[in-house]
C-alpha cells in the first residue's frame, strides 16, 4: 500500500515537471494552442497514472495481494496531491486561504495549468469564474479513475493492449 502510494506521489511529481514543459513552452500562444496543451498535458498525467495503476497491480499480483480495495487506494494515492490543492483553491475563493493561492495553484498543480489560463489568465483567484472551481474539480478525479481502472484491468488478468484493440 505505501509502495503504490509513494509510486502514485512520484508519478504526480513527473507529471508535473513534463507538463510544466509543456505549459511553458506554450504559454504565450494563442486559445488554439492553449486547448491542445490543456488536452496534452491532461493526458499526460492520465497516462501516468495508469501506468502507475498497471505497475501496482503487477507488484500485487506477484505478491499474490491484489483485491479491489488495492484499486481504490491506487486511484486514491492517484488524485490525492490536485484533490488536495482544488480544496485549498477552494478555500482560497472563500476568503480562507490568501487571494494569491491561484498563482501557487496553477505552479503546484501544473497538469492543468493551460485549464486554469483557459478559465482565467490573472493569478488572483478571486478572478476565477464561479464554474472554475467545479471544472478543477471534475479534473481532479480523473487520475485516481485513470489508475484505479488500469489496476482492476491489470489485475483481471488482462492487459490493456487486449482491452485497448
Amino acid at each position: 500500500m505505501l509502495k503504490t502510494i509513494g509510486r502514485m506521489l512520484g508519478l504526480w511529481v513527473l507529471a508535473e515537471v513534463l507538463t510544466l514543459f509543456l505549459n511553458l513552452t506554450l504559454a504565450f500562444s494563442g486559445t488554439v494552442f492553449r486547448i491542445v496543451s490543456a488536452v496534452c498535458t491532461v493526458g499526460i498525467l492520465l497516462a501516468l497514472t495508469a501506468q502507475g495503476g498497471i505497475s501496482a497491480a503487477k507488484d500485487d499480483k506477484k505478491a499474490k495481494r491484489h483485491s479491489g480495495a488495492n484499486s481504490v487506494i491506487a486511484g486514491i494515492a492517484a488524485m490525492l496531491v490536485p484533490v488536495l490543492l482544488t480544496v485549498l483553491l477552494a478555500l482560497s475563493r472563500a476568503g480562507v486561504v490568501g487571494d494569491g493561492f491561484y498563482r501557487w495553484y496553477k505552479l503546484l498543480c501544473a497538469p492543468f495549468l493551460s485549464v486554469c489560463n483557459l478559465l482565467s489568465d490573472d493569478v488572483v483567484t478571486s478572478s476565477l469564474p464561479g464554474f472554475g472551481i467545479p471544472v478543477l474539480s471534475v479534473l481532479c478525479l480523473l487520475p485516481g479513475i485513470s489508475a484505479a481502472l488500469a489496476y482492476r484491468i491489470t489485475a483481471g488478468d488482462r492487459s490493456i493492449d487486449e482491452v485497448m484493440y
